[in-house]
């Protein structure tokens, strides 16, 4: 009685770390969405960007798009590794637009719900 009781509590622990571990892999692998709007008024443009990635493995997808009448247009996007586990896990850089007309640009940053940020930082150059 007591071998059945002991392999039945084994078996019991053993699908409670498995589902906890398919939560935890399920839960790094979702991921969040920033936007953000600026009015330029004419010349270079870039977008600085960075976050921390907690030492979670995914990516950041950046896109810029010019805002229009007719609908968003993309004009410009990145992407970020993270997760290594031997860095300071700041995943950062820039989108450079080049020189864009004036008006209102917007950027989307789709980033793991487990990372911190984004920070972004519109400039010229």
């Amino acid at each position: 009685m007591k071998k059945v009781s002991f392999g039945l509590i084994a078996i019991i622990m053993l699908f409670v770390l498995a589902t906890s571990a398919f939560a935890a892999t399920a839960s790094a692998n979702s991921s969040r969405t920033d936007t953000g709007v600026t009015t330029h008024t004419g010349g270079n443009l870039a977008l600085d960007y960075s976050a921390y990635d907690s030492r979670i493995h995914g990516y950041m997808y950046v896109s810029v798009y010019k805002v229009t009448s007719s609908g968003d247009v993309l004009i410009g996007s990145a992407s970020v590794e993270g997760g290594r586990p031997t860095d300071s896990g700041i995943r950062s850089g820039t989108v450079y637009l080049g020189n864009q007309t004036a008006g209102s640009y917007k950027y989307v940053i789709s980033i793991p719900s487990n990372w911190m940020g984004p920070s972004v930082t519109w400039h010229t150059y």
